[in-house]
Parts: structure tokens; sequence; C-alpha cells
């Protein structure tokens, strides 16, 4: 199993989660859930160039792997963004994404049938925002199926040319 798989079997995960939200978009007079996508947001494209507005949004970022002797264990950060007029309680949609999305991870901690996210789970809403846009972010650990070595130890012969 690798990387890229586990990433798209997480935006699936999490396109379970976010599907039943409504939530002000970046265009006026549209609410939709918040689009799932692994890796990068594409190109910002002027408001009345967006077919899919660009907010609401949630990324499934790959940071890095750790493969040892007891598995592998992959970073993934959550990155949420919302968009919101409102600069006294803007915050709250991304904080309210990302904590449903933590209490499913706590709940059913295994997804896509080989994976599983481990404690700790890292939750940010940092203190500066770019109003009227709105993010906070999720970062945690998935054990990924660790590539077994076949057949057993490989020997070198130093007598052997090439």
């Amino acid at each position: 199993m690798t990387p890229i798989i586990m990433l798209d079997r997480l935006v699936e995960h999490l396109q379970a989660i976010t599907g039943n939200f409504e939530l002000q978009s970046n265009v006026t007079g549209i609410t939709k859930a918040p689009q799932v996508i692994a890796g990068y947001l594409p190109e910002k494209k002027p408001v009345q160039k967006q077919n899919v507005p660009d907010f609401p949004y949630v990324i499934v970022r790959y940071l890095q792997e750790e493969d040892d002797n007891d598995g592998a264990t992959a970073s993934v950060k959550i990155i949420v963004g919302t968009y919101s007029q409102d600069a006294q309680d803007g915050w709250r949609d991304p904080l309210n994404i990302l904590t449903r999305i933590k209490q499913d991870l706590l709940a059913r901690p295994v997804f896509g049938e080989s994976f599983r996210v481990e404690k700790p789970i890292k939750t940010e809403l940092p203190e500066e925002q770019p109003f009227p846009e709105w993010w906070g972010a999720i970062t945690l650990q998935v054990i990924m199926p660790q590539m077994e070595e076949e057949g057993g130890f490989l020997s070198y012969d130093s007598t052997e040319k090439g």
C-alpha cells in the first residue's frame, strides 16, 4: 500500500464525514459542502470564473513517512478552509469541521481497510486569519502496511565481477 492510496482512501473517508455540511462559499448566494481533495487546491481563479467555488475546502496533504522495524507511519495534514464575512464568528466553521473530523477519526480510526490513525492528533486554528477566509488544520499519524523483505537476506560475493 502506497502513501497515494492512503491519501485517496482518506479523501473518500472525509467526503463521507463532511458531505452533509452546508457552508457559505466565496461566491455570493452559493452554499455547499466542502470539496475534499488530496494534495493541493487547483490554481485560484477570479470569483466570476469559478465553476466550483474555491471555498469551503478540505485538503489532505502528505507530509512525510517513517519506516522502522515496527512499521510504517505517515504524517498527514488535513487543512480546512472556509469563507465567512462574519468577523466575530467566522472562525467557528473551520473549527467545527476539524472537530467533526477528529471525533470521527477517534471513534473509527481504521479507514480504507488497511490504514489506522494513531494519537497524538494535533489541531490548530492560527490566531492570524486571512479574513474573510478562515482556516485550521489537523496533523495526524497514519499507520500503513509495510513492505516485507522477500526471500530472506541478500548476500554480496566480493569475488564476482560487475
